[in-house]
């Protein structure tokens, strides 16, 4: 999105993964999970986490907790300086709007949709509903939200999307 929009892009997914090999973030992983999920080299292995992160709410809660409040803190430290940027964070209705963010666009699309887009990471339909059913409802998503453009098209309906919302 930020590319069709010309500034700045900052992914909160990359911010969280990157936070994985963090010494306090990786300790309490393994306290909770065990060794089983480091490689050879003693690094989380993603996936492993994964598995036990949407295993079970209690799982999702901890993961969240324990990665939320840093990758928010990050991120904030990322914008400052900077005249405009896009954040791409998908949990952002999860972790809670903070103040220093000046506008939300929910992007939506259609699950068939999402379930294809979601092929290129391994997985398939069912594995995208177990992972969505730990997100709060789409209706209390869009509640924190400023507005919401519908990704069921092309990029170029979606550039149009976004050049109407800016």
């Amino acid at each position: 999105m930020a590319g069709l929009l010309g500034c700045a892009h900052i992914d909160a997914d990359q911010t969280a993964k990157a936070l994985w090999d963090n010494d306090n973030v990786k300790a309490r992983a393994v306290e909770r999970w065990g060794n089983e999920i480091l490689d050879a080299s003693g690094r989380i292995v993603l996936a492993e986490a994964a598995e036990r992160i949407f295993s079970a709410k209690a799982e999702h809660d901890f993961c969240s907790a324990l990665l939320h409040p840093p990758v928010m803190s990050e991120l904030r430290e990322k914008v400052k300086g900077l005249s405009a940027a896009v954040l791409e964070i998908p949990l952002l209705p999860e972790a809670g709007r903070p103040e220093w963010i000046d506008r939300v666009i929910y992007v939506a699309a259609k699950f068939e949709l999402r379930a294809e887009r979601v092929k290129a990471r391994g997985w398939d339909a069912e594995e995208l509903r177990r992972r969505e059913s730990f997100l709060l409802p789409e209706r209390d998503r869009i509640a924190v939200c400023d507005m919401v453009i519908r990704n069921d098209g092309g990029t170029d309906e979606l550039q149009r999307q976004l050049e109407e919302a800016t």
